[in-house]
């Protein structure tokens, strides 16, 4: 009979314990098995803590680390404090920093704007804030360098270890993200060589060291101050940690400020920009009293030496012009040069040049060169080196804003070159000793020439300074920088006074003529009859004036000067005159100032009104062999007269056509005939060509006949009276006026009562 199972265990007494065995292995299992999870999941929570460093970057800074603990003594990055670029710039570009994307892409904009190539060294901070600049500047073919932060603020706080630890993450996170593997790191002073030991352990090739660190905002002038003081192949360094809120537009301008520090490329922009070819000045046109003395060729140490002794002895101070062989072989001789006080100019040889652009690339070589060299913030003119000016020397100092030079004067000559004695060399080119050099006058001096004698040149230099010259010896530029007596010549139209502008043209007399003639002509006493008045009838003889007297009720005396000097005469003349306060009237006569507009000028700057006393000293009358009867001109005797006295006012309104002297143009419509000598056609002529008055005078001293200075005061001095007009000259052969004209006003000066008498110009009265 079979049992049922409930029934077979009731029965079996060994079954309970059975039962209980199987319980208690199952719960020592579940119990093993969570204790076994426990500990493995402790045991794996350990393991992660403990092996962090087991990935790329920890097995980069171990490796490193390691290469560092066991490195010899030449494991070391090399230290760059000089420009690795693959622009032709004066400076290589290194930025410290990002930013925020808007701001980067300003940045950007600018280097690709202006073609520059930049490397940013940015520290792990830097990824974290701006991981989107990052990958900006890397797509933008910039260079990305890596730094940390003890590199850049220099706190001495990092070890070697943290260095590497740094510089390792950084480096591996710009690897990763913009694909580029930095192989630069960038210390803002000086690294030691625990740094230079770190970085070769982080397989960084060199440490960057700039010259020079600013921030992105720097105003347009200290930014071209900046690039002026670096060397070629600095390292400028921005920093943008230090970024203003609106930094781009400082950058830009820095941007195309370094730019242009790559001289072939600025040569081509400044060329295809729009300008003026520049013309040769062999002079400057100024009323200031100075002359110039240039050099150039600076290979005789000795010559140049005794040159500057002589320029010390008469105090004067001098232009140089250095070649780029000066630059090469005589920088001693250039600083002992502006230590002495002296300028600079630049000086090339144009016809070895092929183009313009490399003219210009040459020229802001050496001007960069000597800038950066010698600190030399003048401005520098540029001349042939010899020979004259080509047309690309034109076109390139145009393009480049250089001042070209010549000079009036060239006493140093090769035929020259054997002699010994500076007073016969003085005699040859300065033959006139009456004759001085002009205001504003550019004398050159060729150095190296002399061949026997390293002290000629030197002497000459002293010599003409003492003798040939009356004015202080200035640089150029200076002269030509004071705007205060410099002036266009011939004067642009549209700054010559509406009064005065083309005044002068026939046409004008309307109504009687002998009216006019009778209300407008002060004669003079020896002009009194038919003989020496050609064309006037007897009554209209009785009609003109033969006393020369201007009437008026102040005691005025009018001092005028006919014809035209040189600088000593007219100079000394002018001194007088101001000394006593006196104002004159000069006639010129036009065909020589030409040859020296500023002496006119300066007349006119003193206060002084200037008439015309025609261009070619064309009579109004034609004299026989004896001077004691005159005949009335010719038709064609007409036509030239006319047209030469449309061509003196021409003159006369191209250089002083601008100056007012108290509300009045210094240029006036007053006339002095020529000789004196006059006729009714001339005199017509005169006066429908627009002149409001011909003077002749009182009393004409001839004081170019004169023998010394006291009889042409006794002669003044006995035409002394109200209204006197004293026709005198300011010819280089009226070689007493000057002294006597002094002599006379002291006297005058020295009276009182109704014995005192004014001195001033005809356009006082005659208006």
């Amino acid at each position: 009979m079979k049992l049922s199972r409930r029934e077979h265990h009731r029965r079996d007494p060994v079954t309970p314990y059975i039962q209980q065995l199987r319980t208690t292995c199952i719960l020592v299992l579940i119990l093993t098995f969570c204790l076994g999870a426990t500990l493995y999941a402790h045991s794996l929570k350990e393991s992660q803590t403990v092996s962090t460093p087991v990935s790329p970057v920890a097995d980069k800074i171990n490796a490193a680390l390691q290469k560092l603990s066991s490195r010899g003594a030449q494991d070391i990055a090399a230290l760059q404090t000089t420009a690795w670029s693959p622009n032709k710039v004066k400076a290589e570009l290194v930025i410290v920093g990002l930013c925020q994307e808007k701001q980067m892409k300003e940045l950007l904009s600018a280097l690709a704007e202006h073609n520059l190539h930049a490397t940013f060294f940015i520290t792990g901070g830097d990824i974290s804030r701006y991981r989107s600049s990052l990958l900006l500047a890397g797509t933008g073919g910039h260079s990305i360098g890596v730094t940390d932060g003890e590199a850049i603020s220099s706190t001495g706080a990092a070890t070697s270890r943290s260095i590497v630890t740094e510089l390792c993450r950084t480096g591996m996170a710009v690897q990763q993200i913009a694909g580029i593997r930095p192989t630069r790191a960038l210390a803002l002073a000086l690294p030691g060589e625990e740094r230079l030991a770190a970085a070769y352990a982080c397989a960084l090739d060199a440490v960057v060291v700039p010259t020079r660190v600013v921030p992105p905002s720097q105003t347009p002038q200290q930014i071209e101050e900046t690039l002026q003081s670096l060397s070629r192949g600095s390292i400028l360094c921005v920093r943008l940690d230090q970024m203003e809120q609106e930094p781009a537009d400082s950058f830009s301008h820095l941007c195309k400020a370094l730019a242009d520090t790559d001289l072939s490329r600025k040569a081509r922009r400044l060329l295809a920009e729009p300008y003026a070819p520049a013309a040769e000045q062999s002079r400057v046109y100024t009323t200031e009293r100075a002359a110039a003395f240039t050099f150039a060729v600076l290979r005789n140490r000795a010559e140049v030496e005794g040159v500057l002794s002589a320029l010390q002895e008469v105090k004067g101070k001098a232009t140089f012009f250095v070649t780029r062989d000066d630059l090469a072989d005589s920088r001693d001789l250039i600083a002992r040069i502006l230590q002495k006080g002296h300028a600079l100019g630049i000086a090339v040889q144009a016809t070895r040049f092929s183009s313009a652009q490399a003219l210009l690339e040459e020229l802001l070589s050496i001007q960069e060169e000597l800038r950066t060299s010698f600190s030399y913030s003048g401005d520098l003119p540029v001349r042939p080196l010899s020979g004259g000016s080509t047309l690309h020397l034109e076109h390139a100092c145009g393009a480049g804003s250089f001042t070209l030079l010549s000079a009036m004067l060239y006493p140093v000559k090769e035929e020259d070159r054997r002699s010994t004695d500076a007073a016969i060399l003085l005699q040859k080119y300065f033959a006139k000793e009456e004759v001085a050099l002009q205001r504003g006058e550019i004398v050159h001096f060729q150095m190296n020439t002399y061949l026997s004698s390293d002290t000629l040149l030197g002497d000459l230099v002293r010599l003409v300074a003492t003798r040939r010259n009356i004015y202080p010896l200035k640089p150029v530029m200076e002269i030509l920088g004071n705007s205060q007596y410099t002036y266009r010549y011939p004067l642009d139209p549209d700054t010559i006074l509406p009064e005065v502008k083309n005044a002068i043209h026939p046409g004008q007399l309307r109504g009687d003529a002998i009216d006019t003639i009778a209300k407008r002509y002060y004669g003079i006493r020896w002009v009194s009859i038919s003989n020496y008045l050609p064309g006037f009838t007897n009554e209209e003889i009785r009609r003109l004036d033969k006393k020369g007297l201007i009437p008026n009720s102040q005691n005025y005396i009018f001092l005028t000067f006919d014809d035209w000097g040189t600088d000593r005469t007219i100079t000394g003349l002018l001194d007088v005159l101001k000394a006593h306060h006196a104002q004159a009237t000069f006639f010129v006569r036009t065909n020589y100032i030409h040859n020296n507009p500023n002496l006119l000028r300066a007349i006119a700057m003193e206060g002084h009104t200037i008439a015309s006393h025609t261009r070619s000293h064309i009579p109004l009358a034609n004299a026989d062999p004896s001077k004691k009867f005159y005949t009335e001109l010719t038709d064609a005797q007409v036509k030239a007269l006319q047209s030469d006295l449309l061509a003196s006012y021409q003159d006369l309104q191209e250089v002083v056509g601008d100056i007012s002297i108290n509300g009045r143009p210094a240029l006036s419509r007053l006339f002095r005939p020529p000789t004196l000598a006059v006729s009714k056609a001339g005199l017509y002529t005169v006066f429908d060509c627009g002149f409001t008055y011909s003077v002749s005078g009182s009393i004409t001293t001839q004081d170019y006949e004169a023998k010394d200075a006291q009889t042409l005061v006794n002669l003044m001095k006995r035409n002394t009276k109200s209204g006197a007009v004293f026709v005198m000259h300011f010819s280089d052969n009226s070689v007493h006026t000057a002294a006597a004209l002094d002599l006379y006003l002291s006297e005058m000066e020295s009276r009182s009562g109704s014995q005192t008498y004014q001195f001033v110009s005809l356009s006082e009265v005659l208006r």
